[in-house]
């Protein structure tokens, strides 16, 4: 007989049968039962009682026990849910089966099985429980045998459950029989399979499972027999070396406990209000109170039940999971924790305890981020629950003061590499905070602040939470305050919020410090604060000049977010749409900050006007306003004071970030929104007239004097220019003549005595690409005459002659500044111009070769450089940084161009080339290339490749040492990582790039077999190495693929003799790679042949032959063995035919 300790044992049939076995020897067992089976074994015969047929001897032999007077009563529930009906069950395990021999196997139909109505899901869970319950009561073995089945078949097992397999002290037997009927070679089984039929099996799975205990609750769960079979079954399953079996238990187990939880709470509910009504009938102390003598049966009986339930979760808990928790599979484990959380949840009387929670906490720890999100959602609402917070004082200190603190494996979990499961990490470390204010030190909270600037917006956010709880000590108010204390608050947060943000030293992120705050509290919108703070200071701790500034970035950062309710660039949120009150509360807030800062604005902008980047920051204040509110009367004075501002600072700066602002800002107030009766406040400023007459005064001082102007006129006209360049950004100053009175400084550039100052020129290139653009843009608005586009189609030429000549200065700056201008030209008007306007066709500008040339050869100078080999190793990181983004500026714009099809694929070669060794700076960039020319142009795009390899082998080839030549594969290990990044841009399905794969193995032999092949002398070609490279791009080919490639690379070497030394061994490992059999693999070099009468070698120069898709495929190479080449010639004349049918490939030269 097995241990009672052992899991596959029936927990509560063991005491029992004991006793059975004791009373058997006392009983006269007579065969008049039918109930005793006899079996005789080797040398004697031994008789085994039925337990059911001693349960039925027992009462029969019993006076005291009858039908009326059950030993325990049965809960029913009755049509008023208020009450509770017992019944009278028989205690103990209902009727089997009548007299005969039963039968050895199942006889229920397939469609009539659990496992297939649950499959299927047709017909109701609880209708389909009820059903096998009232099977059980009918017949117990046939009704248990199916849900064994059922189990089984979950595990995707094709085994067949019989009725002597359940008439066994345990089920190791029924497990092995199993495990030898399992396949185990598919690593897939139902609960796991992708597909929304599985998913939807697993789902109605775990239903059925909980509905069906739950269904027994007021009926069969107590009979100490069906409990029995379900738990060690699934205990002995949870313990099986298969996975499948272990999962699926594993998994039943724990909705198992699930229910069972939920009839636990039931009872204990049950149990409070029966235990209430007792004590409310005792204290009437009348005596004889049949109602007392109820509610104590009663009482007794729930009492009971539940701790019969709690037997039931306690060894299912300890036999499968304390075992199971730790299993090797991560989702078993991550399936024990949630479920365990659950329970705590349910359940805490029973559950949450330190026996129970040491669990997660050890599992905290798990090396796989899906096991620790569980466990964090375990921990989560147990600690924002106030009633938990004493219970689990104990278990946080235990776990902070022992050698696995809590506190510092979960904040170092808020730098776990699972955003989700970090911001869960901050949630829980803010609530364990919140209960524990003594917890965290002085350095965990600083790694939860530097998650205030995150990229991820979750994460942000709940670092903010933290941030006000802990260091502002901001909370929601419980209590309504007055306007005065809100906002004498709100002044002391907002300034230790600008010391945050100044400690920090992250100046330049304000926006992602206002974001990660918005949401939690209003307090990034009291404008009226921050304004009196700035306007007035404060008297208790004034604000310094560098606090100043941060609280105005701080404020225009919440302006935007407020006005257009998106976060910063990088926290990119994943919102379809935005919901309707949404876009109320946005509408809401640009309001009122409208009413508040067209009042303000102007005073702000008067007090630091002479601090370009504060100013900067105010004016974007007004882009984000609702100008219509200027339509008020008492508006009027204050427009009329910003527009004056707008002039003072046009005047006053030359910061052409500032300039830019503010020419944006007039364009903001020259909306068509702005009512009519105040436009003229604005259109009527001579901001321009006055700035244009200014310009064009010393541009003309600049001619007369032939460019030689001193230093301080220089400086005047450099300001004058930056000035019309930002304006001309966002207005249109056609009628000003702004062209004629610039470019004649671009196109006369050398002319002058003393040339134009680069700034000059660069501002002027500037001013003369945004003319282009106004001009274009009036012919699309239908607002040009008749000698508009011939006018703009010289003008444009005319400019790029200048750029193009421009781009080979040696000043940097000015290079660079035409070379950018160029490029968004050519884009602008590339061939899709015409979609937009077909009367623009005649401006479409096609680029020549020479214009493709000169481009890549720029991105050549100035991008693709080493500067750790020019400067050495002394570097400075911020110039370095800033460099970087400057090449990735260049990168891009180059690359724009061949997406788009200004210039061909073929100019992206030497991009290409440089994939792996620039990598880390500009590796995102060519890897959105390679996808998007793979789009647009697949052959293109695979020659490009092709020939990318080809001069990267060739640049590596020729840095060696000609002494060295025998170590060229040994050298060559940069083309085979770039290989390797080209194969992982084909993507998984192969059949949508067959044709661009092929050409790229084709021009890859033709590169490698081109020089110095000499059919006579069996001298290896130079660059054979060179197929090293193209084998890492083998596996992309389709089988079909493989045999025309071969067929290819077999012609190019047909008569040439093959050696067995290093330098052919290139060759032989790339014609391995596609074979597909080991007998084609098997190559041995064959023994010399004469030189054939007719070369068919391909020399430099030469033309291949057409690679023929016909049953004569010649697969007899000289360097093929003769069986693997009559293998080859019987294979192939049995699926050519095939081949020729899948895909034809045009190899003859285009």
């Amino acid at each position: 007989m097995s241990n009672s300790s052992s899991p596959s044992t029936r927990p509560m049939r063991l005491a029992k049968q004991g006793a059975y076995e004791t009373m058997s020897n006392v009983l006269g067992l007579s065969r008049s039962h039918h109930k005793v089976s006899q079996s005789v074994s080797g040398n004697g015969s031994s008789v085994s009682v039925n337990p059911r047929a001693l349960d039925e001897i027992l009462d029969s032999n019993n006076p005291s026990v009858s039908t009326a007077t059950p030993s325990r009563s049965q809960k029913r529930k009755s049509p008023n849910d208020s009450e509770v009906v017992f019944t009278t069950p028989k205690r103990g395990r209902p009727a089997g089966r009548g007299r005969g021999r039963p039968p050895n196997r199942q006889v229920l139909d397939k469609e009539a099985s659990l496992y297939f109505l649950v499959k299927e899901g047709k017909a109701a869970l609880i209708q389909v429980a009820d059903d096998w319950i009232e099977h059980y009561q009918k017949d117990a073995d046939l009704a248990v045998m199916d849900l064994i089945q059922f189990f089984i078949s979950s595990t995707g097992c094709k085994g067949v459950v019989t009725l002597n397999d359940i008439h066994t002290d345990d089920f190791s037997q029924l497990i092995r029989k199993m495990t030898e009927d399992f396949d185990e070679d598919s690593g897939d089984y139902p609960i796991i399979i992708a597909g929304l039929q599985w998913k939807k099996f697993r789902r109605n799975f775990c239903d059925f499972v909980k509905t069906l205990i739950k269904q027994c609750q007021y009926s069969v769960i107590y009979d100490q027999y069906l409990m029995d079979i379900i738990i060690s079954l699934l205990t002995g399953l949870a313990d099986s070396q298969v996975r499948a079996f272990r999962h699926t238990a594993t998994l039943a187990a724990m909705k198992v406990m699930t229910a069972l939880v939920e009839i636990a709470v039931r009872l204990s509910q049950s149990l409070a209000s029966v235990s209430k009504q007792f004590e409310t009938e005792r204290t009437k102390q009348r005596k004889g109170n049949q109602r007392i003598e109820a509610l104590m049966q009663k009482k007794h009986e729930y009492s009971e039940n539940k701790d019969e339930i709690i037997n039931m979760l306690d060894y299912i808990f300890k036999s499968v999971f304390v075992h199971r928790y730790r299993d090797t599979v991560p989702e078993i484990r991550s399936l024990c924790v949630t479920e365990l959380g659950e329970w705590i949840l349910n359940f805490p009387e029973h559950f949450l305890d330190d026996s129970h929670l040491k669990y997660v906490g050890w599992t905290l720890y798990d090396k796989v981020g899906e096991v620790r999100l569980r466990c964090l959602q375990t921990l989560l609402p147990l600690y924002q629950e106030e009633q938990f917070a004493s219970r689990l004082e104990l278990f946080t200190n235990k776990f902070k003061t022992n050698i696995f603190v809590i506190q510092v494996r979960l904040v170092s979990m808020v730098l776990d590499k699972e955003n989700e499961t970090a911001v869960l990490a901050v949630k829980l470390v803010t609530c364990m905070q919140r209960h524990f204010p003594a917890l965290l030190v002085a350095r965990d909270n600083e790694m939860v602040y530097e998650l205030i600037y995150s990229v991820h917006r979750g994460l942000a956010l709940a670092a903010g939470e933290f941030l006000l709880q802990q260091l502002f000590n901001v909370k929601t108010p419980g209590r309504t305050r007055s306007q005065q204390e809100c906002k004498a608050t709100n002044k002391s947060v907002i300034r230790d919020l600008v010391q945050f943000h100044k400690e920090s030293k992250l100046h330049e992120h304000a926006a992602y410090l206002v974001d990660s705050l918005y949401d939690s509290h209003d307090l990034l919108k009291d404008w009226t604060a921050m304004t009196e703070l700035l306007l007035h200071g404060d008297d208790k701790q004034p604000l310094d000049r560098e606090d100043e500034s941060m609280l105005i970035d701080i404020m225009a950062c919440s302006v935007k977010e407020a006005a257009t309710g998106e976060p910063p660039i990088a926290r990119s949120v994943n919102k379809k749409y935005v919901t309707q009150k949404e876009h109320k509360q946005v509408q809401d807030d640009q309001a009122r900050l409208t009413e508040h800062f067209a009042e303000h604005l102007p005073v702000l902008l008067q007090k630091f006007t002479a601090n370009p980047r504060d100013l900067e920051n105010l004016l974007t204040i007004v882009q984000r306003f609702n100008v219509e509110v200027y339509g008020a009367t008492h508006y009027l004075n204050h427009l009329n004071a910003l527009v004056k501002c707008l002039e003072e600072i046009f005047e006053r700066h030359a910061d052409e970030e500032l300039l830019g602002t503010c020419s944006r800002t007039y364009e903001c107030l020259c909306s068509e929104k702005l009512p009519v009766h105040v436009r003229p406040l604005v259109i009527g400023s001579t901001l321009i007239d006055l700035t244009m007459l200014k310009l064009r005064q010393e541009i003309q001082q600049f001619n007369t004097v032939d460019g030689a102007l001193d230093e301080e006129d220089v400086v005047t006209l450099i300001t004058s220019m930056r000035r019309i360049e930002a304006l001309h950004q966002c207005h249109d100053l056609s009628k000003w003549d702004v062209w004629d009175l610039i470019f004649p400084i671009v196109k006369q550039r050398d002319d002058y005595a003393v040339p134009p100052n680069p700034e000059m020129m660069r501002l002027s290139m500037k001013t003369c690409y945004w003319s282009l653009l106004w001009a274009l843009k009036a012919i699309t608005d239908g607002q040009s005459f008749e000698d508009s586009i011939p006018k703009l189609k010289q003008q444009f030429q005319q400019f790029c002659t200048c750029c193009r000549e421009l781009m080979e200065s040696p000043v940097n700056e000015t290079a660079e500044t035409a070379y950018l201008i160029l490029c968004d030209l050519l884009l602008i008007f590339g061939w899709s111009l015409p979609e937009r306007n077909e009367e623009l066709t005649a401006l479409v500008f096609e680029v020549d070769q020479s214009l493709e040339d000169q481009l890549e050869q720029f991105v050549r100078r100035k991008v693709f450089v080493d500067d750790a080999a020019q400067a050495g190793d002394v570097t400075d990181e911020e110039a370095e940084i800033v460099k970087t983004h400057r090449r990735r500026i260049y990168l891009a714009a180059f690359c724009k161009l061949v997406v788009f099809g200004v210039v061909t694929v073929a100019s992206a070669v030497h991009i290409f080339k440089n994939y792996v060794t620039f990598q880390s700076d500009f590796g995102d960039i060519i890897r959105v290339l390679l996808n998007k020319c793979r789009e647009s142009d697949k052959m293109g795009w695979a020659k490009t490749m092709v020939r990318a390899l080809c001069a990267l082998y060739q640049e590596t080839v020729s840095e060696l040492d000609p002494e060295n030549r025998d170590k060229i594969s040994d050298a060559i290990y940069v083309v085979h990582e770039l290989a390797k990044r080209f194969a992982m841009s084909f993507g998984s399905d192969p059949t949508k790039t067959r044709e661009s794969i092929v050409t790229l193995h084709r021009e890859g032999i033709d590169f490698a077999c081109a020089a110095d092949l000499n059919t006579a002398t069996g001298k290896a070609p130079r660059d054979l190495p060179f197929l090293e490279a193209l084998n890492e791009l083998s596996n992309k080919l389709l089988k079909q693929d493989k045999r025309i490639v071969l067929n290819y690379l077999n012609r190019h070497f047909n008569g040439v003799r093959v050696g067995v030394d290093g330098e052919w061994q290139p060759l032989i490992t790339y014609r391995n790679s596609l074979v597909e059999s080991e007998d084609e693999a098997a190559l041995m070099p064959p023994p010399p042949l004469p030189p054939p009468l007719v070369s068919t070698a391909v020399n430099k120069g030469q033309v291949p032959p057409p690679l023929s898709l016909t049953p004569s495929m010649n697969v007899s190479s000289p360097f093929v063995p003769v069986a693997a080449s009559s293998f080859l010639t019987r294979r192939t004349a049995r699926t050519a035919t095939t081949v020729d049918t899948l895909m034809e490939v045009d190899f003859e030269e285009e």
